[in-house]
Order: C-alpha cells, then structure tokens, then sequence
C-alpha cells in the first residue's frame, strides 16, 4: 500500500517496516547512522532484519521526519511501538497529500474558496475559506478535483 516514491523524495517502503515494528512490539532508537531495535523474543525473524538492512536508508529518513514531528516526545514515542506507529500513519497521509492522492478517510466533499471541490473527511463544512489542499496549491503541488463521481 505504502510502497514506491513519494513526492517528496522519501522511501515510502520504510513505512510498512515501521507499522510491523508496532504490530511486533519492536521498539527501535536511532543513534546517529545505525538503529537500534529492542524486539520481544522471536519477532526479529532473518526476514524482517534482512527487510530493515536493504531499507535502513529509508528507514534513518523516516524516522528523523517523525522525530522532527514529535518533538520533545520523541523519546516516548520512539519507545512506544503504538505511537510509533501512529506517527508513521500521520506520515503516509501526509505523502499522500504531497502527491494529490486523497487519503482514505477524505470520505466527503467540501467547495473550497481557492481550491474549488475537493475531498475532505466527513464532517468537514461543505464550503471553507481554506483547506488542507491549500499547501499543496501553494507549493504547485497537485490537487485532486471532482471529475462526475471520482477524484481526478
């Protein structure tokens, strides 16, 4: 779901690696330029260790943009696979709108002053001033437009 490049450079393929770490309880630290993973016994499988060393560049990258996210929380969040992993969500969302692909949970429809008609999660005004898509019309990045009952 996650793999490929996003549009803003990083190595989506990081991201699943990271949801796999929270769903096996792996804790992982960076220190520097190599990671540190704290795994309860059996869930490091060779398969999984091969996975983190063809993606540690990705993983290194991922890791600083939920660092940078977090903040002073880091550390709590960097130990605490259901954070984590919740911060890695944030993240694919967050390339997904770069990209103009409208996440999962942009359910509905709302007419935006500059932007025009675009997805929005459920709930939202059906007209608004201003929108999440608005970054992206500012930095020229795209923007996903109604076309009949799909999202172009």
């Amino acid at each position: 779901m996650f793999a490929g490049r996003c549009g803003r450079g990083a190595n989506m393929s990081a991201l699943p690696i990271l949801m796999e770490f929270s769903d096996k309880g792996i804790k992982v630290r960076v220190d520097g330029t190599d990671l540190a993973l704290s795994a309860p016994i059996g869930t490091l499988t060779p398969t999984l260790v091969s996975r983190v060393k063809e993606e540690k560049a990705a993983l290194l990258d991922s890791l600083d943009r939920i660092r940078k996210m977090a903040g002073s929380d880091w550390i709590d969040v960097s130990n605490d696979p259901e954070q984590l992993r919740a911060f890695a969500d944030l993240l694919a969302i967050e390339d997904m709108r770069h990209r103009g692909i409208a996440p999962d949970h942009y359910t509905s429809t709302t007419e935006c002053k500059h932007c025009g008609g675009v997805p929005i999660w459920e709930g939202c005004a059906p007209n608004v001033l201003g929108c999440p898509w608005c970054f992206n019309r500012i930095k020229g990045l795209p923007i996903p437009h109604k076309s009949g009952d799909d999202f172009l």
